[in-house]
């Protein structure tokens, strides 16, 4: 009865203090996303997050990357060891945001078009609960937030926030990710892998250029990079388990600046995604022998470069299980719905790689709205009431005490 009754304080004391601090974390989040920065130079926005936790009585710590930070929240008595971390990221995408809002983005070519906005909210959100329950004598584990820099870049973020020791001490690791297919008020999880491998590939050819008339007497440059936009995925399907999932997509295109010219220069860029780790690193090493063969027939030089991207993000089932249960319990028996895997990356991989734990995808899509503007476009938005459930959420899952698997 006692543990029931602890369990209970502590979850009414997360609802409440989370309602008492939704206002003010809309407006930071509001403030996060006028004013958005893109990866590695997010100093501002790490400015911000120092700030709002030093105001609370918190100490953070900038990375020794420039921009980051990380802040530990430890009861009395309790070391740096055995902690739950909580990760946020902080950039914006070179995007131009096509909304008309008040909060609009006032940096030209630039947005919080992914959601990471309020993924720092809402760990400086859980922060600040989590400060209120250690006053009160309520938090009984130690939390490590995390605000990691440059998620959008490859191999991402993540891995200098690693080498900058923020896994040192933990045992488990949350993160949440806004999904605009899942209605507000609910996480959606599921075991094992969440997202996907990603690679960006880049291709350059080379010829001696000439005029369209002569096309004999020169290499068809374009026409090899047309072969590559159409081929490669279908000759990488035949060599590759099709179980492993493998997307092969171009996103850019570029040679050329006249009509009548066979230009010298061509670049064709796109990204390598799977779903599984043997199919990413199997087409990781086809991808260079298959653009050879594929541009071979038209006579020009090639150069190709696959980058070290991420791996899948894989949930590990304890991980799973204590925040289900965790978020059900602060959130209700339908705050926590299943999801599917994603083809998309995510620079978390990495740490679920060193740490168990798991990553959620949090519900930003107005109840009723049948659709809502995707991640990556201009007009992406969230309905703000997603604060108030990633913030309870990981309150929950962070204060759970330690030698409980659930609530």
């Amino acid at each position: 009865m006692q543990v029931q009754t602890s369990t209970s304080s502590r979850l009414g004391l997360i609802r409440s203090e989370t309602d008492r601090l939704y206002g003010d974390l809309v407006a930071l989040r509001r403030d996060l996303h006028a004013h958005p920065e893109i990866g590695h130079e997010e100093y501002r926005t790490t400015q911000l997050v120092v700030d709002t936790l030093a105001r609370a009585g918190l100490h953070a710590e900038v990375l020794r990357t420039g921009t980051g930070a990380v802040c530990d929240i430890l009861p009395d008595g309790v070391g740096p060891d055995d902690l739950v971390g909580l990760r946020a990221d902080l950039d914006a995408l070179p995007i131009q945001d096509g909304k008309n809002v008040p909060y609009r983005s006032v940096t030209d070519g630039v947005c919080h078009a992914c959601g990471h906005d309020v993924h720092t909210s809402v760990v400086l959100g859980a922060g600040l609960v989590l400060a209120r329950l250690r006053e009160e004598g309520q938090l009984r584990r130690g939390v490590r937030l995390i605000f990691q820099p440059a998620e959008e870049t490859s191999p991402g973020g993540a891995v200098d926030a690693i080498a900058c020791g923020v896994l040192d001490g933990l045992s488990e690791v949350y993160a949440l990710h806004c999904d605009p297919r899942t209605d507000v008020g609910q996480i959606a999880l599921r075991v094992g892998p969440i997202t996907s491998a990603v690679d960006q590939v880049t291709v350059t050819v080379t010829g001696s250029g000439g005029h369209t008339s002569r096309p004999h007497l020169t290499a068809d440059l374009v026409g090899a990079l047309g072969a590559l936009a159409t081929e490669t995925q279908l000759l990488l399907s035949r060599r590759v388990d099709p179980r492993s999932g493998l997307s092969m997509m171009w996103g850019r295109i570029h040679a050329g600046s006249v009509a009548n010219a066979i230009p010298q220069v061509g670049v064709i860029e796109g990204t390598l995604r799977a779903l599984d780790e043997n199919g990413w690193r199997t087409a990781q090493r086809l991808i260079p022998e298959l653009v050879s063969q594929i541009v071979q027939p038209f006579g020009v030089g090639v150069e190709v470069s696959v980058t070290a991207g991420v791996p899948p993000a894989v949930n590990h089932e304890l991980g799973v299980a204590r925040l289900t249960a965790a978020a059900g319990g602060v959130l209700g028996p339908h705050g926590v719905t299943v999801t599917e895997q994603s083809l998309g990356g995510e620079d978390f991989a990495w740490m679920l790689r060193q740490v168990p734990g798991a990553m959620a995808r949090l519900g930003v899509r107005p109840v009723g709205q049948p659709a809502a503007a995707d991640i990556h476009q201009p007009t992406f938005d969230v309905d703000e009431e997603c604060i108030r459930v990633g913030v309870a959420a990981l309150a929950a899952v962070s204060s759970r005490p330690a030698e409980s698997a659930a609530e």
